[in-house]
Formats: structure tokens, sequence, C-alpha cells
């Protein structure tokens, strides 16, 4: 992620953020989680960054919105085991806000995994479109004050979504339903204007990739609903709206906030906001952990480097990879940009470092995992690139022997990265969290 200053929303276009801090639930986010603290830094919103451990000690009690970025819902269901799903729900209950995006979305579904909070379930993979990423449009489906000053239809950002199983109740409502494809729409490693362009048609490449394409299966459904909890309300949306430099979807995400924080906050229920939780470390890094986080950046970056040349990827933005189809691409891509914004904020910590000093031995074990990671991810890519001359290669099922079990000790076996790759993240997501609270929550 590219540095951003902690300034206030004027210099964004929006007026003075004047609602209560809103509470960032951290774990098991990673690039979501930063370019969601990268744009409510822009607009000004002041946010403090929990962890499961403090949602799960009770500190939602103060707060009116709490705020889940993407990232997948079951690693998010584990981190907050059952004390932690207990106080969201009770939070929520008493009059709280919460504002999910994409997997913070399905976090609170009715279906597993996922905590149950509504009852709206995920639409069957083999009925939704899996593999839709870029630019599409919205429209408003009511009159509703998220949508005060902005057109009723709005470009946003998706990024490979699941789907709602729709079903209208008494306390919920459609907000946005999606409209059209944009110009960058891709689905799987097709951008959909080329093949409108050439009236290719659908069903002939769905039978190749084995998988949905139609567009058509998307548009029409809803994107962000609105659902009533006892005295609180959600907000679930698979668009990402707080995606870096997507301006409406930024003015949609800020609208949202405003109204969620004015509903919670006429409970009086509700107390004073707290003081930011405190980081586990109390003073910065020192020389040696700094170095062993810069190493561990520049493993990853080499990694990148590696597949550039393999014509395995290219960076689709700053932030997120574009990589060939069958092959993980936003494992790979996530551990870099984490560990290239965890080596900023580390540098830029206040303070003198203790001594000794707590952040080496995590550094230490960090920058060992990711060279181990590196070296395999290489020795996998490369199978992959062979693997690909002889078969269609898919990211699951089975390809060779060599193949499987490269994936299996860096994956394990689900899309939702197992093994090594979730050792990693873990590692990154805490040493994030640390920097991110020592160098100051806006508040």
């Amino acid at each position: 992620m590219k540095k951003t200053q902690r300034s206030d929303s004027r210099a964004a276009g929006f007026p003075p953020w004047r609602g209560a801090p809103v509470a960032l639930l951290w774990d098991q986010s990673m690039v979501w989680g930063l370019i969601c603290v990268e744009t409510l830094n822009r607009l000004g919103v002041s946010h403090h960054v929990l962890g499961a451990s403090d949602v799960a000690a009770g500190a939602l009690g103060g707060y009116h919105t709490l705020l889940v970025p993407g990232g997948w819902a079951s690693h998010k269901v584990k981190s907050l085991e059952g004390a932690g799903k207990e106080r969201i729900g009770e939070f929520i209950a008493a009059g709280g806000s919460y504002l999910g995006f994409c997997g913070g979305a399905g976090l609170a579904l009715s279906s597993p995994p996922a905590l149950g909070l509504v009852p709206i379930g995920r639409m069957p993979v083999s009925e939704r479109l899996p593999s839709a990423s870029g630019g599409v449009w919205i429209r408003s489906e009511t009159a509703h004050p998220a949508w005060k000053d902005l057109p009723q239809t709005i470009p946003v950002s998706i990024w490979w979504p699941s789907q709602f199983q729709w079903q209208a109740t008494a306390e919920s409502m459609c907000l946005a339903s999606y409209w059209k494809a944009g110009n960058d729409f891709c689905v799987a490693d097709l951008t959909v204007t080329d093949m409108e362009n050439e009236a290719v048609p659908w069903p002939r490449w769905e039978r190749s990739y084995g998988i949905n394409l139609d567009p058509g299966r998307l548009l029409g459904h809803p994107a962000i609903v609105e659902v009533r909890r006892g005295r609180g309300r959600l907000v679930l949306s698979y668009p990402h709206l707080e995606t870096p430099g997507d301006f409406w979807g930024n003015r949609l995400f800020h609208n949202l906030l405003v109204f969620l924080d004015l509903e919670a906050s006429r409970d009086s229920g509700l107390k004073s906001p707290p003081e930011a939780p405190a980081a586990r470390f109390s003073a910065p890094p020192g020389r040696e952990a700094l170095r062993l986080l810069q190493r561990a950046r520049e493993s990853a970056e080499a990694l990148i480097e590696f597949g550039e040349r393999h014509l395995f990827w290219r960076w689709r933005t700053d932030w997120l990879l574009n990589w060939r189809r069958g092959i993980r691409g936003l494992e790979y891509g996530s551990m870099a940009v984490a560990l290239r914004s965890l080596f900023a904020e580390a540098s830029r910590c206040p303070g003198i470092p203790d001594d000794p000093d707590p952040w080496e031995e995590p550094a230490g074990r960090l920058e060992s995992q990711v060279r181990s990671f590196c070296t395999l991810a290489r020795r996998l890519l490369l199978e992959e690139k062979r693997a690909a001359q002889n078969c269609v290669l898919t990211k699951l099922g089975s390809i060779d022997k060599t193949v499987d079990e490269l994936r299996g000790r860096l994956f394990g076996r689900r899309m939702d990265h197992g093994g090594v790759c979730r050792d990693l993240f873990d590692g990154v997501d805490d040493l994030l969290l640390q920097a991110l609270r020592l160098n100051g929550q806006p508040g």
C-alpha cells in the first residue's frame, strides 16, 4: 500500500467526521484491512483497530459501528470463536451497527462458515458467478439516507464476491443491485467488454472453463442489503466500497458510516467511546527487528518479480495482482503488500526501542517463514508451469504428485488457504496490528 496521510475529510471533499470512532475488526483481513484503513484515513473517519480478542473481552461496548473488512469468513469465524461471536450479537441487538464488506458481509450470513447474524444465506456456487472482479455499476433500489447526494447508479469495485441468497423480509431491504458491467469487469481471466464486443456465446466458454461465466448471473441481483436485528442493524456489501480511488464507492461508504453512526447514537444504552486499545509492545522495533522485517519484505518482492518474469502475473493495482488462471495469486500478492506495509509502519513507529526488544523474536520467526514459503512457492510455480503444458490447470483437485504435495504444504487443500500460508499470514496480521496501534489511530 502507498503511504497515506492521516488527514481530515476536507482533503477528500467530505465534511469533517463528527461521529464516534468506528471499531474496525482487524483479524484475518490482510490487504483488505489495509485498504480499509487507508480509505478511512483519507476520509478523515476516526477509527480504532480491534483484534478478535478485544471483541471477545467486551471492547465493543462503547462503539456505535463495527466495520468488518474482506477476507475469508471461515478464518474470521475461527478467530472470534464462541465469546467473540456472542459479543458481536449482543452489540447489534443492543443498538450497535455492523458494516461488512465482501468476506465481512459473508461473516454475518446464515450459511456456514458464518456467525448467523441475519436470516440470509449464500447463493450456492453452482448458481452464482464465482469469479467476478473489477468495476461494476450498481443501482439504488430505495430512497435511503446512504444515497444522499449520489446518482441513482454509480460505479464501484468487486473482488471475487459471493452472492446473497436473497429473500425480502420485514426486517431487510435491498439498498443496491448490480446494474451493468464496467470497462474492466472480468469473469475469471476474461474481460467482459471484449467478450461482448465479439459476440462470443457464454455457454461455449462455460463448457470449456467448467464454471459459470455469464455476467447475467450477477446483474440484477442484490449487491448491498440492510437487515434489522434487535435495536441494531447490519449493512452487508459485496462491493468493496473502500477500494482506494473509487470516488463514488467511497462516497457511499462515507454516507453509510454517517447513517449507521447516527442510528446507533440514538440508543441511549450505548456508552461513550473508549480509548483506543494499546499495543502489546510498548516501544518500536529495534534495528535488528527492522532488518529482519526488511529481509522478509525483500524475499516477498523477489518472489513477485520471479512470477512476473515467468508471466504468472502482473500488478492490476498497486495493491492487487492479476494472475493466470489455475494458480494462486491473491495469496502471493497479499503477502507482498502486507509485508511492504508492515515494514513501512514499523519503520515509523515513535519512541525508543526496548532492550531486550520484544519485536525481535516474532520478526525473526516471520522472516524465516517468508523465506521458506518463497522457496517452496518458486518450486510450485515452476511445477505448475510444467503441468500446464499437459492439462488444464485448476487451483483445487489433483494435478500430479509433485504439484499436489507442494500445494498441500503451502496452502492446504481448500480455497481458504491453510498450511504454511495460514501460519505466515497470522504472524503478519499480528505485527501489523501492533504497528498500527503504536502509530496511533485517528480518534
